[in-house]
């Protein structure tokens, strides 16, 4: 069988990685529609989740919102029983975000998809699964990059 044109398969990709986009956010809206909360609130709760010694500031420049947003998104969050802001126990003067350990209406579609995902990459070897890992690394760095780039106010620093 004749291999594509690059130029072909290299648009395909493009089409594949837009047309995961949206559904991705799609199926985020769902689950944030379920759990009682907007998407950015979803995120915002999946960032807490993996970041240590989170703070609001910090949450406001890796999600690019204003402080004030990011402030409204936490005490949503905080309302219903995702985080809790706390002292810094080493710092005071510092508040940090930690999530709490219930998701609610929303854990068994998490735990559902994790296996799924881990079923499925069962089917690629180590190489593949390192290209793959690569891949949506420098996705997902870009993502970022594009994000603050975007979100930045000129003249505006986030505080922590």
């Amino acid at each position: 069988m004749p291999r594509k044109p690059r130029a072909e398969l290299v648009e395909e990709m493009v089409d594949a990685l837009r047309e995961q986009a949206s559904r991705g956010l799609m199926f985020h809206q769902a689950i944030a529609e379920r759990a009682g909360l907007g998407p950015t609130d979803m995120k915002a709760l999946d960032l807490a989740r993996s970041e240590e010694s989170l703070t609001a500031g910090k949450l406001a420049r890796i999600t690019g919102l204003t402080t004030s947003a990011t402030t409204a998104v936490l005490d949503r969050l905080e309302r219903r029983g995702f985080v809790e802001r706390r002292r810094d126990p080493s710092d005071r003067r510092k508040v940090v975000v930690v999530p709490l350990d219930d998701d609610g209406p929303v854990a068994g579609i998490f735990t559902d998809l994790h296996r799924w995902t881990v079923e499925f990459l069962d089917g690629y070897d180590d190489t593949q699964l390192e290209l793959l890992a690569g891949f949506v690394a420098a996705i997902n760095a870009e993502s970022a990059r594009r994000t603050a780039e975007i979100s930045a106010v000129p003249g505006a620093e986030a505080t922590d």
